[in-house]
């Protein structure tokens, strides 16, 4: 058995947050050594293009199994490291708590292990590995958002139970074998009715720790659920695993939208506008192979950038008597991100969100129902009426978030104004993002 170069790539995050630890009292620093860390691991990765790059070996073994780094895995390995050394930028402006960066440097070792690893039932206990290493990082220390923390981890360690009868088949019978496939799917996404520990753990994350969680942690864990429905293509086509994915995402776009409509600050607005986009995602799986990749991932995208613009767009980096002009300019712009965050989360045309949202509407329509696609344009409408109520007629109490400190507002504004661009290339051309992933996919 060869131990090659995947192993580098469990063991490499480990080492980046054990360093990270001891400089956890020095945020910027921390920041810095993450950044260090990520980019060498991604430089690490270009370098090892299966079986021709500077690391031809990508077998290697783990708990006695192989291990395979496959030219998806690597090319998504290079999206998740990409997007974590946004984040960390965004950091900088936005802390977030101490052990925010070691959480999100380790976790990355689970995740390419799930990724990786054969057979899916290995791949769940290293979902659940990466499930417990976040908790911490989701509740802050907080005592209202431990329950709902634990709650996230204890869905995701049930949902190794069906992952486990998917993969073996021993229980499923030609009456039920879509059963467990739909079970691993809805705990997995936390959609509706697993989707209780969304509305309260929202309610008290940062934005920032949810773009971690909910958006760079969910490209691993969406890839391989898509990758174990493909394994049981004949679940998958059944009428009542896409009838009830279907509903399952309507009505979880609705319980998200009728928060945003019951919401009387912004924190609230916010967590009802991530669950309504979380409700779009079950629709991804009722495509098979690449053509739910080529959904999911610009979906995943879009929610990433939709978090950093609304984490950017509240607080703020320090209040002086007299601020700078960077200073004023970052006053001016936060609002504006704010609220084009929030309708990136709904999809709406011209936000990064839309690049995938039509595809899922369009999905939930090709089944015997009218209901679900009608509800979750209904979830839209309320949702869009919602942010110009609350945010724009002023309506929400302001979202408030730990302050970045002095002396760093123009690095502030130079991240708002190149997040802003990206988001805006994006939403007026969204084939950027299908065709990225489609070059990630081999098939443009």
């Amino acid at each position: 058995m060869e131990t090659g170069f995947p192993f580098v790539i469990l063991i490499g995050p480990v080492i980046a947050a054990i360093a990270t630890l001891f400089t956890r009292r020095w945020r910027r620093v921390t920041i810095v050594v993450g950044l260090a860390f990520v980019g060498l691991l991604a430089l690490l990765l270009a370098l090892a293009a299966p079986g021709t790059g500077l690391f031809p070996d990508n077998i290697a073994a783990v708990l006695g199994r192989e291990i395979v780094m496959t030219a998806f895995v690597r090319s998504l390995l290079l999206l998740v490291y990409a997007a974590l050394g946004v984040w960390f930028l965004v950091v900088w402006v936005r802390p977030a708590g101490r052990v925010l960066a070691p959480t999100a440097l380790a976790v990355l070792a689970p995740l390419a292990a799930a990724l990786m690893a054969s057979p899916a039932g290995l791949g769940s206990v290293f979902l659940v590995t990466a499930a417990a290493v976040v908790v911490p990082a989701l509740h802050g220390g907080k005592f209202d958002a431990v329950v709902p923390a634990w709650r996230y981890f204890l869905l995701i360690g049930l949902a190794s139970a069906p992952i486990l009868l998917t993969t073996s088949g021993a229980l499923a019978t030609p009456a039920v074998i879509w059963l467990f496939p739909l079970l691993a799917t809805l705990l997995l996404l936390g959609s509706f009715p697993f989707h209780i520990w969304v509305n309260g753990l929202n309610r008290y994350l940062s934005p920032v720790v949810a773009a971690l969680v909910l958006g760079v942690v969910q490209f691993a864990v969406v890839a391989f659920l898509l990758g174990l429905l493909d394994s049981v293509p004949a679940a998958r086509a059944t009428v009542e695993f896409q009838t009830a994915a279907r509903w399952s995402a309507a009505l979880t776009a609705l319980v998200g939208a009728f928060q945003m409509a019951r919401a009387t600050e912004q924190r609230g607005l916010v967590a009802g506008a991530v669950l309504l986009d979380m409700g779009f995602l079950p629709l991804v799986t009722l495509s098979p192979g690449t053509d739910g990749l080529l959904i999911a991932l610009p979906a995943l995208i879009g929610r990433f950038l939709s978090l950093l613009l609304i984490a950017l767009g509240t607080g703020g980096a320090g209040v002086e008597p007299n601020p700078t002009r960077a200073g004023r300019m970052a006053t001016r712009l936060r609002p504006a991100l704010l609220v084009y965050g929030c309708l990136s989360l709904l999809g709406l045309p011209l936000t990064p969100g839309f690049a995938a949202r039509w595809a899922q509407l369009s999905a939930a329509g090709q089944g015997g129902s009218v209901w679900p696609p009608l509800l979750l344009v209904i979830a839209l409408a309320i949702g869009t009426a919602a942010v110009a109520s609350k945010i724009v007629g002023g309506r929400a109490a302001r979202l408030a978030v730990e302050p970045a400190g002095s002396g760093i507002a123009g690095f502030e504004t130079g991240m708002m104004i190149f997040l802003a661009v990206l988001a805006g290339l994006l939403g007026l051309f969204p084939d950027l993002l299908t065709g990225m992933v489609a070059r990630m996919l081999g098939l443009g």
